[in-house]
């Protein structure tokens, strides 16, 4: 699943702390929030063994949700996306597949405190369950260090500029189920055990740790450790898991990281299907089994002129049919805040891989413009 370093338009996420309580129905929708954005978004690959091919696309968002009337609140969002140019065959049809789509449609019981409890189109940012659901989700603070969230999934939906899909089932009718724990017994250590379960698919218990450091002021250091282990329950299909441990440093406005990533000879037992947090633009074959993938990146956010620079450069080694392959990724980004709320954003990537039979290489750029209100 693609990831991008800066967000052309971030889907609207909100949280009932940032509106004042109502007291009547009326004035729980008469003084709800509304949020969006209208974008124009273009792409453009360049590959090596065949013709070049793109699309320029224009998107719009509109959400809103009602104030909290005793801690509950209703909340909507929709997308919608027209075609304005295309090159050649330029995938248009295939990655913006839903033209309009309600990614977000849900009940929320928030107390501020303890519990807060989602049911209906929500967006779900975890380990491996990202992007847009439709399920429930309750979130537990009630011991103090503690944030237990329990969810279950039925449908799974990726909305973004490069990016649109209608809500497909997640395994059949019965969905994901998922337990994750984020415990932080000191300042400085975060233990996130997770648990996702599929019923007769997989299971996948799992976890992650981050040390957090500031040795001196303005200088920040994160190492992060994941493992997760992908047991399949279908028959003929081996285990797998997939390791990554990850360090990064911060330095006022300059962040520089390196990675790893290592994926079972027999692969992942679909584990990455439902979502990642990867930090690749592409990662084609991150996942592929027996995959080992070291990686570097950095960033550098000039605040005085609303600029933010990133880079990052991967080489996945991986097994296909028994041979051995390797695609080098290279991506740099740009974001611009032009005036407030319009920002732009320009994406180089750079693959190579020397795979001539399942493989390519090329170049590709992505643009975006988006005003925000």
């Amino acid at each position: 699943m693609k990831k991008t370093y800066i967000s052309l338009a971030t889907v609207l996420a909100f949280s009932s702390s940032s509106l004042i309580a109502a007291q009547t129905l009326e004035e729980a929708f008469k003084s709800g929030k509304v949020e969006g954005h209208i974008g124009v978004y273009a792409q453009q690959y360049d590959y090596k063994h065949a013709q070049k091919e793109g699309f320029v696309s224009g998107n719009i968002a509109l959400a809103y949700e009602t104030a909290p009337l005793h801690n509950f609140s209703l909340g909507m969002a929709a997308w919608g996306d027209g075609k304005l140019g295309e090159k050649h065959d330029g995938n248009y049809d295939s990655a913006i597949a839903k033209k309009g789509v309600l990614h977000q449609a849900y009940i929320k019981y928030d107390d501020e405190k303890h519990l807060k409890a989602i049911i209906g189109r929500q967006e779900m940012d975890f380990m491996w369950m990202t992007d847009f659901v439709e399920g429930a989700t309750v979130e537990l603070s009630y011991i103090d260090n503690l944030v237990l969230t329990l969810a279950w999934a039925r449908r799974q939906a990726v909305v973004d500029v490069d990016e649109v899909s209608d809500f497909e089932k997640m395994n059949g009718n019965d969905g994901v189920y998922m337990i994750d724990a984020k415990y932080t017994p000191i300042a400085w250590l975060e233990i996130n055990p997770f648990y996702y379960h599929a019923s007769d698919l997989f299971n996948a218990p799992g976890i992650k740790v981050t040390l957090s450091f500031e040795p001196k002021e303005d200088f920040k250091t994160a190492t992060m450790l994941a493992y997760t282990k992908g047991n399949s329950d279908i028959a003929g299909e081996p285990d797998g898991y997939v390791a990554q441990i990850e360090q990064g440093f911060e330095f006022k406005a300059f962040n520089l990281g390196v990675g790893y990533v290592k994926v079972d000879k027999e692969g992942t037992a679909r584990l990455e299907s439902f979502g990642d947090q990867m930090p690749f633009e592409d990662g084609n074959y991150i996942f592929a089994p027996d995959a080992k993938t070291p990686y570097i990146f950095a960033s550098y956010n000039i605040e005085s002129i609303g600029v933010t620079l990133g880079a990052m450069y991967g080489e996945t080694s991986y097994k296909d049919a028994g041979e051995k392959f390797k695609e080098k990724e290279f991506s740099a980004s740009i974001g611009y805040e032009v005036i407030k709320n319009l920002e732009a954003s320009l994406i180089y990537v750079n693959v190579k891989n020397n795979d001539d039979t399942n493989g390519d290489s090329y170049d590709a750029i992505k643009a975006g413009l988006a005003y925000k209100f």
